[in-house]
């Protein structure tokens, strides 16, 4: 088990090739607690930094995108293999899963070694699956269907589908990141380009954010009960009947089987662009009851969650408000969100989304932070252009903002990254968090710094 105290770790020679199990009270000694966080980037240091630098963590920051990496093999992705790769890193106390990727990884190594704390396999693949999701987790699903993308009958299959849910619908990939490949079809021809765009695009590099079959075969394979979950290695898309609603977002936490509430948030659109998310703003503006009922709701999918063995672990729910006042889930992300846990560090004091998982996953009960009152807003820097990303965004122009006092800016691409469009959502190039005296305020800073940041603002959305 992990230790009780900070600092008070199991030192054990265990070779090459095993995270180490546990030792007796004892045999502990003080020493820094050694994080993995698989899945590194600039923005996951960026994010722990307050936890780096407090002396209580050593983290070990392993980047898999890089090819050339195990995560690739013979140029495909493989996501066992990386999982193989962190098995190898040996003494590790703490596996930190910030992104949806590190915790499909987090959760193979829990059930690879008892002394790790973490949500089984079988709930975050649910959480990953949107088809599992709607199937198992959602008390009440919004109606969808499942369409596999390379069965040889797809045309018809579309057609099908299209009767049973429904014109307008909501196409996605059954796996992937924030709102990569989400299209709105208002016909069957429509629908059908979607599916064939997903089965294109879900096997490029350039597409990481799709969890494509390719990807999990291997490791879905090995850890998830196929008898159970027969279409778990399947190319899947959802298909959801299109409905209008309000989006929230509610973050909470399991500790040791406890559901504990953190903060609710509003999904901010664009009006011109009502699929192309602006980013999230707190505090919300829901009425208390109507928070009391998000929460009721939220509640519901984490206990189905906590039944299939999700703890010690945050949970990033999106929810839909519709005009009935009834909520509808989203979607359901089993790890913290980075974009919110920007906004976190600004309008909640103590909030620091990295701080509580660690919490969380050296067995301390997380403290609840108190809100501010002060509004806060983190807004995405949008674009619907395509090429690299030195050409959609000036990298030099980020530091001469955050010198002026502006805002709090975060590239999230690398700048000979390919910007490839795969939807109506646009591609996200970074974030910008600002804090003012409610939403038009807070916009209007927003936008000023996009406008300073972006090559072709003309290419993304403002109104």
């Amino acid at each position: 088990m992990l230790a009780v105290g900070p600092g008070r770790v199991a030192i054990v020679n265990s070779g090459v090739g095993c995270i180490p199990a546990c030792r007796a009270e004892s045999e502990m000694v003080e020493r820094p607690l050694n994080v993995l966080v698989p899945f590194a980037s600039p923005l996951t240091r960026s994010t722990s930094k307050g936890a780096a630098d407090s002396g209580l963590y050593n983290f070990i920051w392993d980047d898999a995108y890089n090819v050339g990496s195990c995560y690739f093999t013979n140029g495909q992705r493989d996501m066992l293999a990386y999982v193989d790769k962190c098995k190898a890193r040996g003494d590790v106390d703490i596996v930190l899963s910030m992104t949806e990727p590190a915790t499909v990884v987090h959760a193979a190594l829990v059930q690879e070694f008892p002394h790790l704390r973490g949500p089984s396999v079988e709930s975050v693949f649910l959480c990953m699956n949107k088809y599992y999701t709607q199937k198992v987790l959602d008390p009440d699903p919004i109606p969808h269907e499942g369409l596999d993308l390379d069965s040889p009958h797809l045309e018809e299959d579309a057609v099908r589908v299209a009767q049973e849910i429904g014109l307008p619908a909501i196409v996605k990939p059954a796996s992937s990141l924030r709102s990569t490949g989400v299209k709105k079809v208002n016909t069957v021809e429509e629908l059908l380009q979607a599916a064939r765009d997903l089965r294109k695009f879900g096997t490029q590099v350039v597409m990481r954010e799709v969890f494509d079959s390719s990807l999990m075969r291997h490791y879905v394979e090995k850890y998830v009960d196929l008898k159970k979950y027969p279409l778990a290695t399947h190319n899947m898309a959802v298909v959801e009947r299109y409905i209008q609603g309000e989006l929230f977002t509610v973050d909470g936490c399991v500790y040791d089987g406890e559901i504990v509430h953190w903060a609710i948030c509003d999904n901010l659109y664009f009006r011109s662009r009502p699929d192309c998310i602006l980013g999230f703003a707190n505090s919300s503006s829901l009425s208390c009851e109507t928070q009391s009922r998000l929460w009721q709701a939220y509640d519901k999918v984490l206990n189905r969650m906590i039944r299939h063995g999700f703890d010690n672990q945050e949970a990033h729910l999106e929810f839909f408000l519709m005009k009935g006042g009834d909520f509808k889930l989203l979607e359901i992300n089993a790890c913290m969100s980075l974009t919110l846990a920007q906004l976190y560090s600004h309008c909640l004091p103590g909030g620091d989304s990295v701080r509580l998982q660690l919490d969380l996953l050296r067995g301390v009960r997380p403290t609840v932070p108190c809100p501010s009152g002060r509004y806060s807003l983190v807004g995405y820097i949008q674009t619907f252009a395509s090429g690299k990303a030195k050409e959609l965004v000036d990298f030099d122009a980020v530091s001469r903002v955050v010198a002026d006092g502006l805002g709090n800016v975060r590239i999230i691409v690398d700048p000979e990254r390919d910007i490839v469009q795969a939807g109506d959502s646009g591609n996200i190039l970074g974030k910008v968090t600002v804090q003012g005296d409610g939403f038009e305020d807070a916009f209007e800073q927003y936008k000023t710094i996009c406008l300073q940041l972006l090559r072709k603002p003309e290419l993304s959305p403002w109104e």
